[in-house]
C-alpha cells in the first residue's frame, strides 16, 4: 500500500511541472514476476499520468484509457475431433503462427462504447487481429477459418490466455490512472508488452508501451533449464533417479 501510494503521489506530481507537449508518462509496479514452485498468478500495475498539451485543441470528454497486454510469441494448433465409430479422432487441424499466448484487453468500460471499430482494429484491440485477413482467403475456406479462429478464441479464454476486462482500468484523476494486469497461474515464460493508449472523443492522442519480463526461478527454473539445454544429462539424472527410488522401494518393501 505504501508504495502504491507512493507511485501515485510521484506521478501526480508531474503536474506540477510546465505543459510542454502532450505526453504519456508509465511506470509498473515490479518489472519481473517470478515464478515458483507456489505461484499461483500475480498482478502487475501499470500507473499514467497524461501530460495536457495546451497547444491542442480542447477536449469537451476527459481522458479515456484502453490497454492491451501481449504475451510472448509463439504457435497455437487447434484441432477439430470428429468420431469414427466410437472413436473420436482429429478430423482437421489450424495451426496459427506467431500470435501472442497470452493476450488482455483493459479499459475501464466496454472498448465498443469507447473507440470505433476501425479504431479498434488499429489499435489491435482482438487476438483475431494478428491473423492474416480472412477475406484473402478462397471463398471456400471462409466458413472454415472462422470457425476455428472462433474456436481459437474460446479455448485462449477457457485457459486463461485470453483476458477482457472492462473494470481494470481506474482514473484516480483526470490525467492520472493505474491499469491492473493479471498474469494467471499458468502464464508463458518471457516478456509482456503493454501497449496504453489515451483516447478523447473516440480519437487516439497518444499511445505508450511498456514491458515486464516473467521467469522461473530456483529449483523449477534449474529443472527447467536442464531439460532445454542439458537434455543428456537431464535424462541420465532422470534415470539414476528412477533406478534409486526402484532400488528403495524394493528394499524397503521387501518381505523376508
Amino acid at each position: 500500500m505504501k508504495r502504491l501510494s507512493a507511485l501515485l503521489l510521484m506521478l501526480a506530481g508531474l503536474a506540477a511541472q510546465p505543459t510542454r507537449a502532450q505526453e504519456l508518462v508509465l511506470t509498473l509496479s515490479t518489472r519481473e514476476v517470478a515464478i515458483t514452485s507456489t505461484y499461483t498468478g500475480a498482478d502487475v500495475t501499470a500507473f499514467g499520468f497524461i501530460e495536457r498539451d495546451v497547444r491542442s485543441v480542447p477536449r469537451t470528454e476527459p481522458f479515456e484509457v484502453i490497454a492491451t497486454v501481449q504475451g510472448p510469441v509463439g504457435d497455437i494448433v487447434v484441432h477439430r475431433k470428429g468420431q469414427l465409430g466410437p472413436i473420436w479422432l482429429t478430423a482437421a487441424r489450424e495451426r496459427f503462427a506467431r500470435i501472442p499466448t497470452y493476450f488482455a484487453v483493459l479499459s475501464a468500460r466496454p472498448v465498443s462504447e469507447i473507440v470505433s471499430h476501425e479504431n479498434a482494429q488499429r489499435l489491435k484491440l482482438s487476438l483475431t487481429d494478428y491473423l492474416p485477413p480472412i477475406d484473402t482467403l478462397p471463398p471456400d475456406e471462409i466458413t472454415a477459418q472462422s470457425e476455428f479462429r472462433q474456436a481459437l478464441l474460446r479455448l485462449r479464454a477457457e485457459e486463461g490466455a485470453l483476458h477482457i476486462d472492462p473494470k481494470a482500468v481506474t482514473m484516480v484523476r483526470p490525467n492520472l490512472f493505474t491499469v491492473k494486469v493479471n498474469v494467471p497461474g499458468k502464464a508463458p515464460v518471457g516478456l509482456y508488452v503493454i501497449n496504453i493508449s489515451v483516447v478523447a472523443e473516440g480519437i487516439v492522442l497518444r499511445t505508450a508501451q511498456a514491458g515486464f519480463v516473467v521467469r522461473k526461478v530456483g529449483f523449477d527454473a534449474a529443472v527447467a533449464d536442464a531439460a532445454k539445454n542439458r537434455a543428456p544429462l537431464y535424462a541420465l539424472i532422470t534415470a539414476l533417479i528412477a533406478v534409486l527410488l526402484g532400488w528403495f522401494a524394493n528394499f524397503a518393501f521387501r518381505r523376508d
